[in-house]
């Protein structure tokens, strides 16, 4: 069987998020090079600095678009490491 017809290998992130791996795996890759990734209103994502896209980079973003765009979406729900506790550091 091709790869190309192989189920993509899945990650699952705090609170039941799931995401396709290989799209996860080129994001990171992005921000090891340096480059910051900014969802804009009307869809696209942009890379700066631009050197940091390279043109395999660039194709398989815009091939997978959705999927990157629900990634950088994600944000976990961190509040169960901040303490509401009298006299905390997190208190009110």
């Amino acid at each position: 069987m091709p790869a190309s017809s192989e189920a993509p290998a899945l990650v699952t992130f705090r609170g039941g998020f799931v995401a396709d791996w290989e799209v996860v795996r080129r994001l990171l890759e992005l921000e090891a090079r340096g480059a910051r990734l900014e969802l804009l209103i009307d869809g696209r994502i942009r890379v700066s600095p631009p050197e940091a896209l390279d043109i395999e980079s660039r194709d398989f973003l815009r091939a997978h678009r959705d999927e990157a765009r629900r990634v950088l979406e994600y944000q976990a729900d961190d509040s169960h490491l901040f303490s509401d506790a009298p006299g905390g550091k997190y208190s009110r």
